[in-house]
Order: structure tokens, then sequence, then C-alpha cells
């Protein structure tokens, strides 16, 4: 006979809500009585409701997302199309046709739109009516763009998640000037590191942060070192900086760049050294599951950047250019997602989904497809050679060609239902059974530059450039969706124990012959750190909202925060017609 202990309410996890399991008699209760044939059942609703809602596996994404922009690179166009159309940098009397490009090609809506609409008729009978004129408004010369087509020209959204991951994803971290070689090396390596020597120690710093507290290890080059102390004088360093004492590297030196790994138990290396990977996300999603619409109402902060030429390079006076808009739009997905019948890269039902943004390039004005790169990649006053030549591309990406005016431009295909992109860079602590962001994943777009030149390959204009690795524009390619919450707190129980229900995530070690294992929180659940998840519940399906604030990131002018953009200044933007 099995045995079997029956554990109360308040003892499932940590800080789980009591249940008051007692059977009540009263002339008031939240009950119902549910009639079928001869039988009663009575209903606690509340109980029902709760059962109701952590069985719904129907989950619908939406929000509103808000570009957080600014039109800065200032060059010129041999595409007459385009030189057209330009926000000049002058007013077109001076005959320089330099300028920005409209913002309609970085927008979430366009607004240059081909339009058919009939003119008026009046007639006093029908033997007088000849037909409706057909009026147009717009072009259709280099693309034929409408109100339909308009919210999939530039940008595509998908949900996805992560299915995978890759260990092994070629990665860069470049310093500026020629006198230290690029470090090269994959995402299972580590994090990247530069090494100042002094007297006595040896001060490991990172680009991005390190995640390795004071008494922990890190393992360079397979071969672990105590971390005497992190950070130095400056502000929040410890989270940047780790000092190892030489005394520890007996004829050992190390070189100016290097990767390293965080190790929590040096007499348990193999479960306690982390595990670094870059996220694989598969698409659930096609261009046809979702809207995109201008939300109403809203007052932007920043003012749009119109000018009204004295006349354009076609000799059109008075026309209306546009630098800069700010937009908010709202986006939703059609249909519920069920969340059932996949799996994440660590084997279990996923607990985030997540909204990706991937740049179509429907004009074809800058080399495609985008190419991934990390924060660490992205540097205040050089370019890193993670960009240079064709490597980096994110390959889940096809597109196709096509030309004008003998011009070849190139242009992004939707992305079918499960295509591969790559995410974030991650650590994962097997013991800790926990993932680390180290950093989101960017793409990086650059204008082609035989249709839109700003010097993006000249090293005078960024250190570093060249025609194989110019400068551009950045963005964040997905945002997550939280659905579920893992616990904060691990479980463990020895391999003695007869446990019911262990969660999908529950993982066994067999050198401690125990089993380890973070407990899935109830939806509704919210526990006093903020740890839960408590999204509205209605029809059998949660409904999820977030705003997104769009950082589109110039390369030359950003720089490299954590978030929020600096510098938004008036350049002075100096004169290119010769």
């Amino acid at each position: 006979m099995k045995k079997k202990q029956i554990i109360l309410p308040k003892l499932r996890y940590e800080n789980a809500p009591e249940i008051d399991t007692q059977i009540r008699v009263g002339f008031e209760e939240e009950k119902s009585i549910l009639r079928t044939d001869d039988r009663d059942i009575v209903l606690n609703l509340s109980e029902q409701f709760k059962v109701e809602r952590s069985e719904c596996k129907r989950y619908k994404l939406y929000g509103k997302m808000k570009m957080i922009f600014r039109n800065l690179y200032l060059g010129v166009s041999r595409y007459d199309y385009l030189k057209e159309r330009l926000a000049l940098y002058g007013d077109g009397s001076d005959s320089c046709f330099a300028g920005y490009l409209p913002y309609d090609e970085f927008a979430f809506l366009r607004r240059d739109l081909y339009r058919e609409t009939t003119s008026g008729v009046s007639v006093t009978n029908m033997s007088e009516f000849t037909g409706f004129t057909i009026i147009t408004s717009g072009t259709t010369q280099h693309q034929n763009i409408t109100a339909l087509t308009a919210p999939y020209h530039n940008w595509n959204i998908y949900l996805t998640y992560v299915y995978d991951h890759d260990d092994v994803y070629p990665i860069k971290y470049t310093l500026s000037g020629n006198t230290i070689a690029p470090l090269s090396f994959v995402s299972g390596d580590g994090i990247p590191f530069r090494v100042q020597e002094t007297i006595s120690k040896y001060i490991l710093t990172s680009p991005v942060k390190h995640g390795i507290s004071q008494g922990e290890y890190i393992i360079i080059n397979s071969r672990n070192y105590y971390v005497n102390s992190v950070g130095n004088e400056n502000y929040n360093s410890e989270n940047y900086v780790i000092n190892i004492l030489k005394s520890q590297l007996s004829g050992v030196t190390f070189n100016s760049l290097i990767t390293g790994k965080r190790c929590t138990d040096i007499n348990d290396i193999t479960n306690s050294t982390s595990l670094y990977y870059v996220h694989q996300h598969k698409t659930l999603t096609t261009i046809d599951d979702y809207i995109l619409d201008n939300v109403g109402f809203e007052s932007p902060i920043w003012e749009d950047e119109r000018k009204l030429l004295y006349e354009n390079y076609a000799g059109v006076p008075n026309y209306l250019v546009e630098q800069n808009r700010m937009e908010s739009i709202l986006f939703d997905f059609k249909e519920p997602f069920t969340l059932t019948g996949i799996t994440n890269n660590l084997g279990y039902t996923p607990t985030e989904l997540y909204v990706s943004m991937i740049f179509r390039n429907g004009n074809g004005f800058f080399n495609y497809p985008p190419k991934v790169g990390y924060k660490f990649n992205f540097h205040d006053t050089w370019i890193d050679e993670h960009f240079d030549g064709n490597s980096s591309f994110e390959t889940g990406i096809t597109y196709s060609n096509f030309a004008r005016a003998g011009i070849t431009f190139t242009s992004g295909n939707t992305i079918d239902k499960g295509s591969i992109l790559y995410g974030a860079f991650v650590e994962y602590n097997p013991k800790e059974m926990k993932e680390r962001i180290i950093s989101e994943s960017f793409h990086k777009i650059v204008s082609n530059s035989a249709i839109f030149n700003h010097g993006q390959e000249l090293p005078e204009t960024y250190y570093g450039a060249s025609v194989t690795n110019p400068i551009g524009l950045y963005y964040q390619s997905h945002y997550r969706f939280k659905i579920r919450e893992l616990s904060p707190y691990i479980e463990t129980s020895d391999d003695g124990a007869i446990i019911d229900n262990l969660p999908e995530n529950a993982r066994y070690f067999p050198d401690e012959k125990i089993w380890r294992w973070r407990d899935l929180y109830d939806d509704g659940y919210v526990d006093p750190d903020g740890y839960g998840t408590d999204y509205p519940y209605l029809n059998d399906i949660h409904y999820i909202h977030k705003d997104i604030n769009f950082y589109f990131r110039n390369e030359q002018i950003y720089s490299n925060k954590v978030d929020g953009l600096i510098n938004f200044y008036n350049r002075g933007d100096k004169k290119i017609c010769k």
C-alpha cells in the first residue's frame, strides 16, 4: 500500500494562500444549484472560477507600441524617386538636395498611400448616367502601397516562443583602435571581459552585467579562479568589474580580451557552472494573424518635424516633407493563442511568449536581411567588427529583389509559421534552474549607399566604418510577455520521497540524489515580493496587455546606455553638397 500524505493548502508552495477546506452549512453561501436530471450539484462560484482560470490555456496578447526615434542621417540619393522626396536640409532654393529619408520609410503605418476615389455625379435621370470617373492620388512609381498593405510594408509583427538555444553562435567583441585584435568566440564560451593589470591583481571589466558575486568563481580557459572582490570606486561597478589577485595565477597571464563563466560551487563544477547560449525563437503566427492601427486621443511628447520646401528636386513648389513623426500604434492578435503542445528550450511548457518585430524593408532602401547583435556590439565612438562582412545575418528571414531605374532593391518576404529567429544572449545555471538575460538581441539595418548615402561607409564619419562594415540603425527585436510565473525559490526532495504531480521543470541531480524544481504559481496569485501573474480572465481567455517603447536607435548618435535615448540635440550637420 502506497503511503500518501495530505498537504495543507498553505504548504503547497511558499506563501501559498490558505483555503478553507471545511464543509459549512449556512443560510447565505456563494453557491448555486446546478440541476442535471434528478441530480443536484452544489457549486462554489469562487472556487469554480479559480479552477477554470487555472485550467485555461488560452491567452490573448495585445498592447500599445510607441516609436521612439529621431531621423538624423543626412545624405544624398541618386535615385530620382527618392531624391524628390527627401526631407531636405535646406529648402531647395539653393539647389542643394541633401536631406533625410522621409519618415514614411521608418513608420509603423505609412501615409504615402495610393488611393482611388470616384467623382460626384449629378444626373436627373438614369439615361444621363455614363459611369463614374476614377480619381487617383499617390503613386505606384516605386511600390504600390495602399491602406490595406501600409501596416505590413515596413514592419511585421509575429508571436514567437523560445523553442531551443544555440551555444555555438559566433560572436565578436571589438575595442577601439587597432592595437588589440577583436575577440572571436562562440556563445557557449561565456561573457567577454577586457583585462587590466596592476601590481597585485587583474581587473576584469565586462561590457554587460556579469552576474558574478564576491566569493564565487570565474572559469577562464578551463581553469577556475576565486573572485576576491567585485567593483571599484565607480557607482554600480560591482555589476561589471571583477578583481582577481595575482597570487592565484602562478605562471599564468591573461590576454587583453577574454571570456569567462560563472561557477558557484567549486566542489560541484559540473552542476554549478553556468551555461551560456543564444535563444532561438520559433514563430507561431503569420502577418495575417494581427491587426495594427493608430491610437486615438493621444498627445505625443515631441512635435512632428515637417518642412514646406521652396521646391523639391523635381521642381515642385511648396512641397511638404516630413523628417520625424511621433507614432503610437495598437497591435492585437486576432485569435487567442492556446498554450499546449509546445515546450521551451529547457523542456517544459513556456512561461513566456514574445512579440517579435521584424523590419520588412518594403521599399528596399536598406541592405537586407538585418544583422543580429548584442549590447556589447554597440559602442559610443567606434563600430564593432561583429557586423563586418556577411556574418551575423538573421538567417531565418528571406528576401526578394526588384529593379527600378537600373538599381536593384532588396525587400523582405513575409515569414512562415515555424521559422527560426535568433534571440537574447542568456546565462543558465543548472543548480539555480534559472535563466538570466545578459543582453537582448538587436537587429541592425543599414541604408544601401547606392540608394541613400550618408557617409555610412566612411571611417571619418565613424571610426571603423567601411564598405563591408557601415554604420546604421538598430532596434530590439523581441519583447517578452510573461504567461505564468515560476517561484523565485527552489524546492528539493530526496529520491526516496514519493511526490505526486512534480512540475515539468523538475530535474534530478544524481550526484546529490535529490530532485530540484521551481513551483509554478497559479494564475491570479502574486506573492509578497511581486512574483506571480494576475491578468484579467473573461470568456475562458487570459488577456495580457503590454505597452512597448520601441527604441529605434541611431548608431552614430546614440550613446550606449541601459535604457533611453540621449543626445537628442540638433547636430551641426555640415553641408555635403558640392
